[in-house]
């Protein structure tokens, strides 16, 4: 496979100046982007070699000059595959400044379908909505047929919010656009930045579940963390169905530390008010990298009560404990009060993870198996919660104030 970048090197910085008047020139040169793969024969197959092509099409440079808010530029830019194979691309920034505050420089993109052979309009194929404009790609995995030509229309615009925008004077902004070829995302070997990235365009799923990576935690040392979920079933949209479950959900696989649960050994207030809530949320999650912390979503999250309450508890986390019903299939407990208000996450369901077949909950502290916490309160009494044994198998008498395993999850999209 060969990549050949031929870059326009004609790059101009927006310079935004004068006390109400906002004074720009903006540039935009693009790559030119040219990707062959032949096909080899493949043992106990018989195929058609193959040539995927596509070909990144532009004309000169655009410049707008004394941009101010309100206005926009418009370019035309074309794809086609030359191939004879099916192929996928991502459109992407090659190069991208800007110091535009406040998601104020978007950009949007139609796309009209082009039949190479006959040069004509053939259907449609996807744009890219207003979205602010990030370092990210704007978008991935586009398939593109064989001879089939892909043609954009982008519009960047420097938006007017009708209020003071003066804080952006003296700003720059300039990018270079290109594509690249599509890969399957790989857990282990991506950057946070492009998991983050892939996750909020949607591609989580293209993540093997079970997948690990490691993460480094200041003082708590090196952990593991693992995809424990890439899907969101259809209960997850039901009103007051806990979100811990549900969408792109990444596990701790190992044990971070022991804590206990809460210090008051009583099971009042439930997670939300535990120490453990506090332990996590505070210490753990500001020893995580920042750019984690940063694709982090809030989690709308369900947990069981203790005999002291008369409710379940809810709260909105950023790192939370997980629940029984997370971790064993067909959880149905009843002295857990909210066990048909979560599912269970996809790692243990293809696991076959059962209470009586409970090996894949086994966690470690370093090389020892060990306890570890779950957020749910014991409704049978008013001291214990929930926790996995070393032997993955679950328990209830785990009084509060017990130094157990810490295994957090966390959202991201």
């Amino acid at each position: 496979m060969e990549d050949d970048y031929y870059m326009n090197n004609k790059r101009m910085l927006a310079w935004i100046g004068l006390a109400f008047v906002f004074l720009a020139s903006v540039g935009f040169s693009y790559a030119y982007f040219s990707n062959n793969i032949t096909n080899q024969d493949v043992k106990d197959q018989v195929v058609s070699t193959g040539t995927l092509e596509l070909t990144y099409v532009d004309g000169p440079q655009v410049v707008l000059e004394n941009m101010k808010p309100g206005d926009s530029l418009t370019k035309e830019i074309n794809i086609k595959n030359t191939g004879t194979l099916n192929a996928s691309y991502n459109l992407v920034w090659q190069e991208l400044t800007n110091e535009i505050e406040n998601d104020e420089m978007v950009i949007e993109a139609s796309c009209i379908r082009i039949d190479n052979t006959t040069n004509e309009e053939s259907g449609t194929c996807s744009g890219i909505d207003v979205t602010a404009i990030t370092g990210g790609a704007l978008k991935r995995k586009i398939d593109i047929e064989p001879n089939i030509a892909h043609k954009y229309s982008i519009k960047i615009t420097f938006k007017n919010i009708d209020a003071d925008q003066n804080y952006n004077q003296g700003k720059k902004f300039n990018g270079v656009l290109g594509v690249s070829e599509y890969t399957k995302p790989n857990f282990a070997t991506d950057s946070w930045v492009d998991i983050i990235d892939i996750v909020k365009s949607g591609l989580g799923s293209e993540y093997n579940v079970g997948d690990t990576k490691s993460i480094e935690l200041g003082n708590f040392g090196t952990h593991t963390v693992r995809v424990a979920n890439n899907t969101t079933s259809e209960e997850c949209g039901n009103d007051g169905f806990s979100q811990t479950a549900c969408g792109f959900v990444i596990e701790f696989a190992d044990i971070i530390s022991t804590y206990n649960m809460n210090s008051t050994a009583t099971t009042v207030g439930g997670w939300p008010a535990s120490s453990m809530y506090t332990y996590l949320n505070n210490d753990i999650y500001n020893a995580m990298p920042a750019v984690i912390k940063n694709g982090i979503i809030d989690t709308f999250s369900v947990s069981g009560r203790g005999a002291a309450d008369s409710s379940n508890f809810t709260s909105t986390d950023k790192l939370y404990l997980l629940a029984p019903g997370e971790i064993y299939g067909g959880w149905s407990y009843s002295y857990d009060t909210a066990n048909e208000l979560t599912r269970q996450l996809d790692y243990y369901k293809n696991l076959g993870v059962t209470a009586d077949n409970s090996d894949g909950a086994i966690k470690k502290l370093g090389t020892s198996s060990e306890y570890w916490w779950f957020r749910t309160g014991y409704s049978n009494n008013v001291s214990s919660f929930f926790f996995a044994t070393d032997s993955g198998s679950w328990g209830n008498a785990g009084d509060a104030n017990n130094a157990y395993g810490v295994s957090p999850a966390f959202r991201i999209g």
